[in-house]
C-alpha cells in the first residue's frame, strides 16, 4: 500500500483515546488539523484507516466470516473457547466479548477514524479538489460498509456521523430506515467523488467500481432489481474484471476477479482467514464444514477440490475451507501471496443473476449463472435445462451463491436472513432456536457506558 512508512504515526493521531461512543475530547486537536495541510499526510490518514481494518479481526474481513459461519449452517467450532462455542450454539450472550471487540468496538472505532478524516477533508484548503474528492469518496465508501454490515448484523445501532462526544456519548439506536438513508446518501456521493482508477496499482482502495459493488448488493437485500442490476452491469460493462480461469486464481492478491481487497498489513501474515482455517502439524481444524454445505457441491465441481481440503484426526475426517492456502510466514522479507477479498466479480454476477430473475430476463439470468458454473466445470442451465422455470432458476441461483460464496464475509448468513430463510433453516438444526435469535445481542458493557442504548429482543 502506498506510503506505508506513515501510517503507523497517522494511525496513532487518529485513534483517540475512547469508549466507542462515549469517546473523550481529543487533546492533540492540532496535530490532528496538520495531517490535512498537504496531500502527502492526507493521503497517509486515509491509508492509516485501512490499515487499522486490516491490523484486526471485524466487519471487514476475519470475524465476519469466522462467526456468521460457525452462527449458520456453513461450520461447526472444534475447540473450547466459551465465547466462540456461543456462536457455534447460538446462544450468545450480551457478555460475549467477540461482540463487543471484533463487531462494535471496531466498527465504531473505524467510524470515529473515518468522521474525523471528513471533517478535517472538509476543512482543509492545502490539498487539491481531485484529492479531497478521492479520499472523501474512499472514507464514505468505508462508512457506509460499516453501517451497512451492522444493520444485517444488529439491526438499529446509533447513527454516528460526527466527532463531537458530547453529541455521541448517550445517543441511542437510530431507525433502520435512517441508517439506509444515510448508508445510501454516502454510497452515492461516493460513487460522484471517485474515479474509475484504482488509487494505487493493486486493487486494495476504493474506486468508482468498488462504491457500485456495495450499492449492487445494498439494492439487492432492499429488492430493488432494477436498481441492483443497474450497478452490477455498470461493474461488469467495464471490461476491467474478468472471472480467473480456475478457481485456485481467485483469492490471489490482485486477481484479475477482484474488485476490492483489504492488503495485509500484520508482519508474516497473508490473510486471517487462511491462518485460522488450515490446521497445524497434527491439530485438528477449528473450524469444520457442515454436512449441510458439503451436501451443497454437486458432483465434479471444481471448487470441492480447489476450496476444500481434508484432514483425519483420531480417525475423525474434517473438512475445512481452503480458500485461503497459506498460514502466516515469518520469513524475512516474505510478501504476502494472498489478500483478503472484500468484492468480487462472481459475487456482482450472481447479484445480476438474481435480479434479472425477479426483472423476468431469464435469459441474462442463465447467462450469468452459467459464467460461474462454467469455470466450476458443471453443466450448464442453457444446455441441461433452457426453458428452466423463474421459481427453478432461484433456487439453482441461490445454490450457487452458497456454494461460490461459502465462508466468505458472512454470505450465506445474511443471504438466509434477507430472503427471510434464517429462522426456517435454522430450526432443522437447532431444536431450541427462536426467531429473535436473527439479531445478535447489543453489549451490555457498551450499554452500561450508554444508558439510552436499548437491546434487541430475545437478549
Amino acid at each position: 500500500m502506498k506510503k506505508q512508512f506513515y501510517l503507523t504515526a497517522i494511525s496513532c493521531c487518529l485513534l483517540f483515546s475512547c469508549n466507542l461512543l462515549n469517546v473523550d475530547n481529543p487533546t492533540n486537536k492540532a496535530v490532528g488539523d496538520d495531517l490535512f495541510k498537504n496531500k502527502e499526510t492526507a493521503e497517509a490518514a486515509v491509508l492509516g484507516i485501512y490499515s487499522n481494518i486490516a491490523g484486526s479481526s471485524n466487519v471487514f474481513m476475519a470475524a465476519i466470516t469466522f462467526y456468521t459461519s460457525l452462527y449458520g449452517d456453513e461450520a461447526f467450532y472444534t475447540g473450547s473457547t466459551a465465547s466462540v462455542q456461543e456462536f457455534n450454539n447460538s446462544t450468545i450472550s450480551t457478555g460475549n466479548t467477540v461482540i463487543e471487540s471484533n463487531f462494535w468496538s471496531n466498527s465504531y472505532r473505524f467510524v470515529y477514524q473515518i468522521n474525523t478524516c471528513l471533517e478535517k477533508l472538509d476543512k482543509s484548503t492545502g490539498i487539491s479538489d481531485a484529492t479531497k474528492n478521492q479520499l472523501s469518496g474512499e472514507c464514505r465508501f468505508l462508512r457506509a460498509f460499516i453501517y451497512f454490515q451492522l444493520l444485517q448484523l444488529f439491526g438499529e445501532v446509533p447513527l454516528i456521523t460526527v466527532t463531537d462526544y458530547r453529541v455521541n456519548e448517550n445517543m441511542p439506536r437510530t431507525p433502520k430506515e435512517a441508517i439506509r438513508k444515510m448508508i445510501l446518501t454516502d454510497l452515492l456521493t461516493a460513487k460522484e467523488l471517485l474515479s474509475d482508477a484504482y488509487p494505487t496499482n493493486e486493487r486494495v482502495r476504493a474506486n468508482k467500481s468498488t462504491v457500485a459493488a456495495l450499492l449492487a448488493r445494498f439494492y439487492l437485500y432492499e429488492q430493488q432489481w432494477q436498481a441492483a442490476e443497474k450497478e452490477a452491469s455498470e461493474i461488469i460493462n467495464t471490461g476491467r474484471y474478468q472471472l480467473t480461469a480456475a478457481p485456485e486464481e481467485v483469492f490471489l492478491a490482485n486477481s484479475v476477479e477482484t474488485i476490492l481487497q483489504i492488503q495485509p498489513v500484520l508482519v508474516g501474515y497473508n490473510t486471517m482467514e487462511g491462518n485460522t482455517f488450515i490446521p497445524v502439524e497434527a491439530a485438528r481444524p477449528s473450524f469444520a464444514l457442515t454436512t449441510y454445505l458439503r451436501a451443497a457441491f454437486e458432483i465434479n465441481d471444481k471448487r470441492w477440490k480447489a476450496w476444500v481440503a481434508t484432514k483425519v484426526v483420531n480417525g475423525i475426517t474434517y473438512y475445512y475451507p481452503f480458500k485461503y492456502k497459506r498460514r502466516a510466514d515469518f520469513i524475512v522479507n516474505s510478501k504476502p501471496l494472498e489478500y483478503n477479498m472484500i468484492f468480487r466479480l462472481a459475487e456482482i454476477l450472481l447479484i445480476r443473476a438474481e435480479c434479472r430473475v425477479h426483472l423476468n430476463s431469464l435469459p441474462g439470468a442463465i447467462a450469468d449463472l452459467d459464467a460461474i458454473r462454467q469455470r466450476a466445470g458443471l453443466p450448464l442451465i442453457q444446455t441441461t435445462d433452457p426453458g428452466i422455470s423463474a421459481a427453478e432458476l432461484s433456487e439453482k441461483i441461490e445454490r450457487e451463491r452458497r456454494v461460490e460464496l461459502f465462508t466468505e464475509c458472512g454470505h450465506r448468513w445474511l443471504d438466509l436472513r434477507r430472503m427471510g430463510k434464517a429462522s426456517e433453516t435454522m430450526q432443522t438444526i437447532r431444536s431450541d432456536w427462536k426467531a429473535t435469535k436473527e439479531l445478535w445481542p447489543i453489549p451490555q458493557s457498551q450499554r452500561a457506558l450508554n444508558p439510552a442504548l436499548g437491546q434487541n429482543e430475545g437478549y
